[in-house]
């Protein structure tokens, strides 16, 4: 007979099982996940309500910085007659006011949730130096473009020419944004071009004068009669009325081509009527140089003469 009060298990069957065990349950998480939301901080303060607050706090500011954008584009105005700013200067400070305000919403919003940042110091240093030699293009348009409105060399509507390492473009200042600067051709195309290239660029303003000197050349054959020339296409430039009258208004030989005298003819006129005055004295000086039998020659009139070899 065995005594069963004396019979033991051996070693490796015995009850290995812990007293208390850390497998993980849903239990267990929803217990963890319901404290961490609802029970108080040292402040006495949930966790729970504090998204609250910051999810209350973010759509009060969406709706406060719309009317706060607004206020300040009608003080500018954008939207009404208003203070003589120039309108990329205004969209430009409108934006920027936006994004600070913003930022500042943001800074708010961590301080509700006590996010600790001190953790993370390491890993956003390293975020914000890659940040920033990503966009450091960017950044750059973005002081070019604060430059760019202090010194007022641009300003909307006005028709410029902008050479750089890229090439040349022209067209009339559609606006002034917080990165790029857009240009509008006459032909009706958009260009954008980053500030930071418009700070380094020579920058010709055709139109921030009011008034604008049209030079035509025409060149005629060396048979023709100088000085019946001369007299037609002055009485061409006095007859115009859209050039101004207290400025000079002259005609001369600029240059003796291969092929041809070139004559000059020079007259003022606002910067509007430009390229009317030039396209109604285009058709002029062909009608003229047509009835009086003024040669107009062309390449196709010559040929090069090859030497023997």
């Amino acid at each position: 007979m065995y005594n069963k009060k004396a019979m033991k298990l051996p070693i490796i069957f015995a009850d290995t099982t812990p007293e208390t065990s850390t497998q993980f349950t849903w239990e267990s998480f929803v217990q963890k996940l319901s404290d961490f939301f609802l029970l108080p901080d040292n402040q006495g303060v949930n966790y729970l309500t504090r998204i609250l607050v910051a999810i209350v706090l973010i759509v009060i500011s969406f709706f406060v910085i719309r009317l706060i954008t607004l206020a300040i584009k009608r003080a500018m105005g954008i939207k009404k007659k208003g203070p003589d700013i120039d309108a990329s200067a205004k969209y430009f400070i409108v934006a920027l006011i936006k994004v600070l305000m913003w930022i500042a919403v943001a800074f708010v919003v961590i301080e509700i949730l006590k996010i600790d940042t001190t953790g993370i110091a390491g890993v956003t240093s390293a975020i914000t130096v890659a940040l920033g030699l990503s966009l450091q293009d960017l950044i750059g348009s973005l002081f070019s473009g604060v430059l760019l409105l202090q010194q007022k060399n641009i300003k909307t509507g006005e028709y410029i020419s902008v050479s750089n390492a890229f090439g040349t473009c022209e067209g009339f200042v559609y606006n002034i944004h917080l990165f790029f600067t857009h240009l509008k051709t006459a032909s009706g195309q958009i260009i954008t071009i980053p500030n930071k290239n418009m700070v380094s660029a020579a920058i010709t303003n055709y139109s921030r004068l009011d008034k604008r000197r049209l030079d035509f050349d025409v060149g005629l054959s060396y048979d023709v009669d100088v000085n019946k020339a001369k007299a037609v296409f002055t009485e061409l430039v006095e007859n115009e009325t859209k050039a101004l009258q207290d400025e000079t208004r002259t005609v001369y030989i600029s240059k003796l081509d291969s092929y041809s005298v070139q004559f000059r003819i020079r007259l003022w006129t606002t910067f509007d009527d430009y390229w009317t005055v030039y396209n109604a004295l285009s058709e002029k000086v062909l009608l003229a140089c047509r009835d009086n039998g003024f040669n107009i020659p062309s390449s196709t009139d010559y040929t090069v003469k090859k030497e023997p070899k």
